[in-house]
């Protein structure tokens, strides 16, 4: 699932979910799980990081490369998600 998508879709759920609480607690709700969506999209990153640079031994060039384009990629997520909120 595209995670822009999912992430209006919880967006979405919760202030539905949430509307009966104050302002204040809504907001510390949402800060939780955008906290939670960065976190898990760090650690997928780094796991994944860590087994192309496993497979590509030989080919360390080939890893560094790989390595670039997924950090440029998290970082684009992180940023997109921060601007959601």
């Amino acid at each position: 699932m595209n995670l822009e998508k999912l992430t209006k879709r919880v967006t979405k759920e919760l202030d539905t979910a949430l509307s009966d609480l104050p302002t204040k607690e809504r907001e510390e709700i949402l800060d939780i799980v955008k906290r939670a969506m960065s976190d898990t999209s760090a650690r997928t990153h780094r796991e994944l990081k860590e087994t192309a640079i496993i497979c590509c031994g030989p080919e360390a060039d080939l890893a560094h490369k790989l390595q670039e384009q997924m950090d440029k990629k998290r970082d684009m997520l992180i940023a997109n998600l921060s601007a959601m909120y």
